[in-house]
């Protein structure tokens, strides 16, 4: 039984149903919680409700699949001009006895993507799960980062989203590990470490390393005792250090009691960060997924580097802009405030998609280095915390929707923003901290996958966007990192894209780690003086129960 629930629209999707009883002939055949819709028109199935399965007999599943239109059909006819308007599916009030069509496979423009075909392996939904039933799961690693060897720890994932039991027992690597090279019969690099429990590391003693033959098969297997119901993997590369990330899987093929689980081209794993600032798993999910449409890009997109320059009625962009960047992991540094020596704050952030719609970011998805002023002695329970930068409270003077962390001697502040899948982004929206202006992030650089792909200078909150008349406060002006030229997205941007002006500099010439020669612009007094950590001033934001 599939149910397609509400989705008139994103909001409106929330009038779907939600729990649910079937009955056949006045017999509960099920009870339970079903998903609610996209509220869009893109995706396989599983994005406009549920599939509800009574069997899990191969046998029918297989014929099911073979006549399930929503596996095989196509949105339009490949005949069809590609300019079609997508119409809205009927729906059941027009007198009409038949089912309405809501069949969502392809994409609005006429490229299709069918969804693949299912897994020869029993594939059931617990509850809006969907899970595999096995015994034997096999990993088999085809490609590395760049280097030759592995993983630091593993995860198999069950229904609920809990770790699966597993000992060295029941674990076989090919090859198992180093000790197979002449020299490395000590290299504690072993098998075991992969379940240690020890992931959040920089220490190669807590990982997995084996040889690398490119073209030959690497794999781990793991062989349960009893029939399990398995829904992905979570995955800590390898983590030793930033050059050694090189050295992790990228690509790893998945099968469960010999029936693959993987799209062809297999699972891309997420290289380590190198670095401890945030937990760095990633998640796997074993569910089928349909590839995201690919972004229209224009010509003038496409080129590498471009020079936009455009008259004064459209946005003025006075920075390189590239082409839309993808990646797993996207890290805004601060490098400057706009005054306070100690602490450095956002209000808020936004990221958009190749489509430039606002992606929905979790608390999985954002962390801080620093993470919040926390993790200073003394100080506990401030609410100003890194996932207060993803509440949709932006354009705010509360500072229990803002985050704030130290400025630490010799780290600089950064702020992750994680996928689990490369995600290209078309537009970034920053909220400067409006608290205590001075606070503001000033300098700042934004990597992907470290890769510096731009820089610039983010306004202070203004006088006026705190408000000059007690208790009214104006509208709090965000920020805009442009990596587009649709001209409807410029036109609504023009007065947010970020600038980049030229403006005092203060420079320091070092030679390891020793100042050689400093130049402090003569109008800033503390320009390059070292800041004495005794001096900090407090700050602590607890949250507290408002009277009634």
């Amino acid at each position: 039984m599939r149910i397609w629930n509400y989705n008139k629209s994103r909001i409106h999707s929330y009038r779907g149903a939600k729990d649910v009883i079937i009955t056949l002939d006045k017999n509960e055949i099920f009870k339970g919680e079903i998903e609610r819709a996209c509220g869009g028109i893109e995706g396989g199935t599983e994005a406009f409700g549920d599939t509800i399965l009574f069997t899990t007999d191969e046998n029918i599943l297989e014929c099911v699949s073979r006549n399930d239109d929503a596996y095989e059909g196509e949105m339009f006819d490949s005949d069809e001009p590609d300019d079609v308007p997508f119409e809205r599916p009927r729906t059941a009030d027009a007198g009409d006895e038949n089912r309405p069509f809501t069949r969502a496979v392809g994409n609005i423009d006429g490229s299709t993507s069918p969804l693949p075909p299912r897994p020869a392996t029993s594939m059931v939904t617990e509850g809006d799960v969907i899970v595999f039933k096995g015994k034997q799961l096999l990993l088999c690693f085809t490609a590395t980062w760049g280097d030759m060897h592995y993983l630091t720890g593993l995860e198999v994932v069950g229904r609920d989203g809990e770790a699966l039991p597993v000992n060295i027992n029941m674990m076989n690597g090919s090859p198992r590990d180093l000790h197979s090279l002449p020299g490395h019969e000590n290299d504690d690099r072993t098998l075991d470490k992969v379940i240690d429990n020890n992931n959040l590391t920089t220490s190669d003693e807590h990982m997995w390393m084996i040889p690398f033959t490119e073209g030959q098969n690497h794999t781990l297997s793991i062989e349960f005792s009893q029939t399990q119901l398995i829904s992905g993997l979570r995955v800590w590369n390898y983590n030793k250090s930033r050059e050694d990330t090189y050295r992790g899987a990228r690509i790893v093929h998945v099968t469960i009691d010999d029936k693959q689980v993987s799209p062809p081209e297999g699972y891309l794993i997420r290289k380590g960060p190198g670095v401890c600032h945030f937990d760095f798993a990633q998640e796997i999910s074993f569910a089928p997924q349909t590839k995201q449409p690919q972004p229209t890009v224009s010509k003038s997109e496409s080129k590498h580097l471009r020079k936009s320059t455009m008259s004064t009625d459209e946005a003025s962009q006075e920075y390189e802009n590239v082409q839309m960047p993808s990646g797993f992991i996207y890290q805004l540094q601060m490098i400057t405030t706009w005054g306070d020596p100690y602490y450095v704050g956002l209000n808020g952030l936004e990221f958009y998609d190749a489509q430039h719609n606002r992606i929905e970011l979790t608390e999985n998805n954002i962390s801080a280095y620093p993470d919040s002023v926390n993790v200073l002695d003394g100080t506990s329970n401030d609410v100003r915390t890194p996932d207060k930068l993803i509440d949709g409270f932006n354009d705010t003077l509360d500072g229990t929707h803002m985050w704030v962390a130290p400025i630490l001697p010799g780290i600089v502040n950064r702020v992750y923003v994680i996928f689990d899948q490369p995600t290209t982004v078309s537009m970034i929206k920053l909220w400067n901290y409006s608290k205590t202006p001075s606070r503001g992030a000033k300098d700042f650089a934004l990597l992907v996958d470290d890769l510096l792909v731009y820089n610039g200078n983010l306004q202070a909150v203004t006088q006026g966007a705190r408000g000059i008349i007690p208790g009214v406060s104006a509208p709090q002006k965000y920020h805009t990192i442009l990596f587009t030229d649709n001209k409807e997205i410029l036109r609504k941007e023009k007065h947010t894209v970020i600038s980049n002006q030229t403006g005092d500099q203060d420079i320091q010439l070092t030679n390891d780690k020793q100042v050689v020669s400093h130049y402090n612009d003569p109008k800033k007094a503390d320009s390059g003086k070292p800041v004495n950590q005794q001096l900090r001033p407090k700050t602590s934001l607890v949250a507290t129960k408002k009277r009634r």
